[in-house]
């Protein structure tokens, strides 16, 4: 197949005889063209980084960067519109294509559809921004109004200019590409169809999917044996999740056995005592209030600790289909501990300082193990991925491969601890930190006890107003909870920061320990790559979230030796991480080629389609023209031209 592009002028239609005046004015224009393009790409240039720039250093609400939005694309739009009118492109632009030496030849209107192009992408994109950014609190603003408008008023624009030029230059692209004939219709249908063949053709070598002769022999390779290389480890880290579950089941059916309440209120199975919590309220992942821990762990727990059951028995057979489904039912546990361990760590640091010792370990037994349990699955079910790979048996043993895998297993086992006590302190101390700034889950200040009945009084229609009086009196005393302080949420959004971050690091960790102490001598470079990127990434994360949130207030430590082992942690991770991740490079690489073929795929898949359509519009001409009326043209005699 080869592309053969023409200009917009022939050969047969230059002008052999040069003209003066012509060629100034074809200067003059030219001239004009440049200084109007620069001038229009400086000034959108201009208009977009000025308008960066303010939002990047000021602070806007979200209704109100609407008008900056629109600048934005404004620069956009005529920085685009500057380059078509610098460069010039062609009008009319002869595009011919031969297919296996037959030719079609077509002629595209090239500066109508950038034109039309840059138009409709500024008149969408402005549609969609000022929909989204330009509605707020007390409905739309000005700003998102008008450029509402005018993106509304682009695209009608863009769609009358392209309707007009279609009519002025219909005979002209008809004339060149089909000329109404039937004949000429059904060449261009057949090489239409040639056309679609191979785009199939390359679409099935970028993304190359499974033949039904494979999937004839998936059974005997579903029941294929495989061997585990560590299995008393697997069996002692699903041992271990079964009795995190029943200790987290057996606190917390103790903690609500134990829960006093005060006389205001009852405590029912979804409430708390007062002031348990910093928050009754949190927009976690997998819970809305804090209360409803109690029914997600209580319902959890038992599936998971028999989903545990479950995974020992899948281990007597080890098969390839056995391990995916051992993998499937642990990676799903794992992404659900996961999510949930984002909100229970939000939970423990906003624990408030009136429990009793008994309910406050109850609590924190109730939702420690949660990360744990996230970890053990999600590399359980990595293990089971690498596992269900058929192992190279060239690979020899060495007395230094064995040394440094009995090195990495140790360090495996000692990072695992290091990390569960480090995010044990750091969680205490966290907790500590924030009790210092609330007492009170509520805040009572606009009750009527608590409020300054000599400055407060209630007009005919109910409405409360305060007011200045120039008699003194003895001001009435109030009761405690008048005193009382409720957490900030800019103290509460720092520290969650800090502790999801520290959070991810911990998990990352504990995967990276789990995984290595489970594989062994299966463990590869590329293996690594993923638990590498994800601990290098929580570390980098971590790092920032301290620095930029809570390094401004007074860390209570307690005497837990909250930096050093932070410090330590952290900066292993960091290490580790980073050492992994260039290692197994070459993972990333693959998976970025990956990428790249699925996005080709789809842009053929894309071609594929419209190419289906044309060959669809070409049948239906076809039909049209089988009629009793002739279609073809009457040829005309030929002239003789001296």
């Amino acid at each position: 197949m080869g592309v053969v592009v023409g200009s917009e002028v022939d050969k047969e239609d230059a002008i052999l005889i040069p003209d003066k005046e012509c060629d100034q004015d074809i200067m003059k224009k030219n001239k004009f063209s440049v200084f109007t393009g620069v001038s229009l790409m400086l000034i959108g240039a201009i208009i977009f980084v000025i308008t960066v720039l303010i939002l990047i250093t000021a602070y806007f609400s979200w209704s109100e960067r609407a008008p900056f939005v629109l600048c934005i694309i404004i620069g956009i739009f005529m920085f685009f519109h500057g380059l078509i009118v610098y460069f010039q492109p062609p009008k009319i632009y002869s595009l011919e294509v031969v297919i296996n030496g037959k030719q079609s030849s077509s002629i595209l209107p090239l500066r109508q559809i950038l034109v039309c192009m840059t138009n409709i992408s500024c008149g969408i994109t402005g549609i969609i921004t000022m929909c989204t950014i330009g509605t707020g609190w007390y409905g739309w603003q000005a700003g998102s109004i008008v450029g509402l408008v005018l993106s509304i008023l682009l695209l009608l624009v863009t769609c009358i200019s392209v309707l007009a030029f279609y009519f002025k230059t219909s005979k002209l692209i008809n004339s060149h590409i089909l000329n109404y004939s039937g004949t000429d219709i059904k060449e261009t249908a057949a090489i239409t169809r040639e056309l679609i063949s191979k785009q199939v053709e390359i679409f099935s070598n970028l993304l190359p999917l499974p033949s039904v002769q494979s999937l004839n022999n998936l059974d005997n390779v579903l029941k294929q044996p495989r061997l585990l290389t560590n299995k008393p480890v697997l069996v002692m880290s699903i041992l271990l999740a079964m009795v995190a579950c029943i200790a987290m089941f057996s606190a917390q059916l103790w903690d609500i056995a134990i829960s006093e309440c005060d006389e205001e209120r009852t405590c029912t199975f979804n409430q708390d005592p007062a002031d348990t919590f910093a928050r009754t309220v949190l927009y976690g992942i997998v819970g809305y209030r804090v209360s409803d821990r109690k029914i997600i762990i209580l319902v959890s727990t038992p599936i998971a600790f028999l989903l545990c059951t479950t995974l020992l028995l899948l281990m007597r057979g080890t098969t390839v289909l056995r391990m995916v489904l051992s993998g499937l039912i642990s990676l799903g546990m794992g992404i659900f501990f996961f999510l949930y361990s984002l909100d229970t760590v939000q939970y423990i640091i906003l624990l408030g300082a009136k429990l009793s010792n008994l309910s406050f370990i109850l609590k924190l037994v109730s939702m420690m193990p949660i990360p744990l349990l996230a970890a053990l699955f999600v590399a359980f079910a990595y293990s089971n991925i690498i596992h269900s790979m058929e192992e190279k048996k060239d690979d020899k043993s060495s007395k230094v491969k064995t040394g440094l895998l009995i090195i990495s297993i140790i360090l495996s086992i000692l990072f695992f601890f290091l990390s569960l006590a480090t995010m044990t302190t750091s969680n205490l101390v966290i907790m500590s930190t924030v009790q210092g700034h609330w007492n009170t889950t509520k805040e009572h200040t606009w009750d009527v006890e608590c409020r300054d009945n000599n400055h407060f009084r209630y007009d005919d229609y109910g409405y409360g107003y305060r007011y200045d009086t120039t008699t003194t009196s003895t001001p009435e005393s109030k009761p405690d909870k008048c005193y009382g302080k409720a957490l900030d949420w800019l103290v509460q959004d720092n520290f969650t920061l800090f502790s999801i971050c520290h959070l991810l690091m911990t998990e990352s960790f504990l995967l990276l320990s789990v995984f290595v102490s489970m594989n062994g001598r299966r463990i590869t470079k590329k293996t690594l790559f993923l638990p590498g990127l994800l601990l290098f990434a929580a570390a980098t994360s971590s790092i920032i979230s301290f620095f930029s949130g809570i390094v401004q207030y007074d860390i209570q430590t307690n005497g837990f030796p909250f930096f050093i082992m932070n410090s330590i942690n952290t900066l292993s991770a960091l290490v580790i991480g980073f050492i992994f991740v260039i290692t197994g490079g070459s993972v990333f690489i693959s998976f970025l080629i990956i990428v790249f073929r699925i996005i080709l795929s789809i842009l053929v898949f894309s071609l594929i389609l419209i190419m289906t359509t044309f060959d669809a519009l070409l049948k239906l001409a076809t039909l049209t023209c089988k009629t009793p009326k002739p279609c073809n043209v009457e040829e005309q005699p030929a002239v003789a031209t001296a």
